[in-house]
């Protein structure tokens, strides 16, 4: 996987503006580089008590399919976030399958590694990446467009034109203004990229109206 960048998760987050939704936030391996997701409640759970490493009562999908993967000698090798299509995330999973079988020559058991690649809603992907202790990777391209640069724990423009940054109190938060014109004027780079610094500095006021502008894109 030489190829992708590695993530970590930094933490889950609920939305102020829209109940049982939350923003997951993954990160590469400086911390400097992050990337957020906007993910619904029951997943969020999901990861959650895997992440917390507490005893729950409530069993979730995710942990009927560990179980069954094990009982059939299947390993998720990975989880990639391959794309990213009008603010949403599209992942795939790469799992490895062990075949045993006994040699017409030989009484002795043989093994063979077969892997498979099957699509799947990011959220689910990494809930089961957490219960299978397996790593998560993106591509460049999804990083380029929806990464948010930290530094000193404050988000960073990427450019002088894409990011409109203010300080206040000490601190940086997103510019706000920006009417229904100036969305439809922007690129869907732009808005993807201002999408993310939206839900990370939780503008979600303007996430949504950026959310409804991609929508009426598609």
């Amino acid at each position: 996987m030489d190829q992708f960048i590695r993530l970590s998760i930094r933490g889950i987050s609920l939305s102020q503006i829209q109940s049982g939704i939350y923003v997951l936030l993954l990160e590469e391996e400086s911390g400097k580089i992050k990337l957020p997701i906007i993910i619904e409640s029951l997943q969020a759970q999901s990861i959650a008590s895997v992440l917390g490493k507490r005893e729950s009562s409530r069993s979730f999908t995710h942990d009927l399919f560990l179980s069954l993967a094990k009982g059939f000698h299947i390993k998720l090798k990975a989880v990639v976030i391959y794309k990213l299509v009008n603010g949403i995330f599209f992942s795939y999973l790469m799992f490895e399958k062990e075949n045993c079988f006994d040699s017409e020559e030989k009484e002795i058991s043989k093994k063979e590694r077969i892997e498979h690649k099957i699509n799947s809603k990011t959220s689910d992907a990494v809930a089961l990446a957490v219960r299978f202790n397996a790593p998560i990777y993106t591509t460049k391209e999804v990083f380029d467009k929806a990464g948010i640069y930290f530094e000193n724990g404050f988000p960073l423009e990427k450019d002088n034109d894409t990011y409109e940054l203010e300080t206040e109190n000490g601190g940086f938060f997103l510019f706000k203004e920006k009417s229904e014109k100036d969305l439809e004027e922007m690129t869907e780079k732009d808005l993807n990229a201002l999408l993310n610094h939206a839900v990370i500095n939780e503008c979600y006021e303007l996430a949504a109206k950026i959310k409804k502008e991609l929508d009426r894109r598609e």
